[in-house]
């Protein structure tokens, strides 16, 4: 019997999900588990742990890029939703959640409002409801490799499963395997793996966007 971990990206996993469903808000935190609760698939893998790593969502102050009205990203629903996420997903069975920082880095136009720009036909005065709020995971990413290298180290599974798009992650594989770990990557949905993530694996394992949907919409 083959002992797994599953390391999972949840930014990464929470959009392919929501691409999957097409669908405009994002996951519950039982969809996300039931998913992540059938990852290990073949008969001989047995679960040791669920690792999944996501940005406390930003409790910055700012004003809006038009208005200038001073706004909190505590009080957005997507603060709210990600703060009720993480508290229900922690409760789960075989769950560990690992909190980094998430940080404001400026508005930037919605994708709509771009493409108008682009295409001259945009003939509309600029207010806030165009833009929308870009931020960046902090933290993450380190806290991946140090448990991947902490597991492999510890020799505590004998197989990796990485839920993540991110090739910011061979050099933690490449320990993992050295240390005679095997790494199975997950592709999810039509889009590409990088050409690195699956270079420095084991093994690639798919779920397409009908198989979410099926596990998720007749569970």
């Amino acid at each position: 019997m083959k002992k797994v971990a599953i390391i999972v990206d949840g930014q990464f996993l929470m959009h392919r999900i929501k691409d999957a469903l097409n669908e405009t808000k994002y996951p519950t935190a039982d969809e996300i588990s039931l998913l992540l609760n059938d990852l290990a698939k073949n008969k001989d893998e047995e679960v040791y742990r669920i690792f999944f790593y996501q940005g406390e969502h930003s409790k910055q102050k700012t004003e809006k890029p038009i208005s200038k009205t001073e706004v909190e990203f505590k009080d957005s629903e997507i603060a709210k939703y990600s703060t009720e996420l993480l508290a229900t997903l922690s409760k789960k069975e075989l769950m560990a959640v690992r909190v980094g920082d998430t940080r404001f880095r400026g508005w930037k136009l919605k994708k709509w409002v771009q493409n108008k720009f682009i295409t001259s036909q945009f003939n509309e005065k600029l207010s806030d409801d165009h833009f929308t709020p870009e931020f960046q995971q902090k933290g993450v990413d380190i806290k991946i490799g140090l448990d991947v290298a902490w597991l492999a180290s510890k020799r505590l599974v004998d197989r990796i499963i990485l839920v993540t798009g991110d090739s910011d992650f061979v050099p933690a594989i490449k320990f993992a395997r050295r240390e005679g770990l095997q790494v199975v990557i997950l592709k999810i949905g039509p889009k590409k793996i990088h050409e690195t993530l699956e270079i420095h694996s084991d093994f690639i394992r798919e779920i397409t966007n009908e198989d979410i949907k099926d596990k998720l919409r007749n569970s």
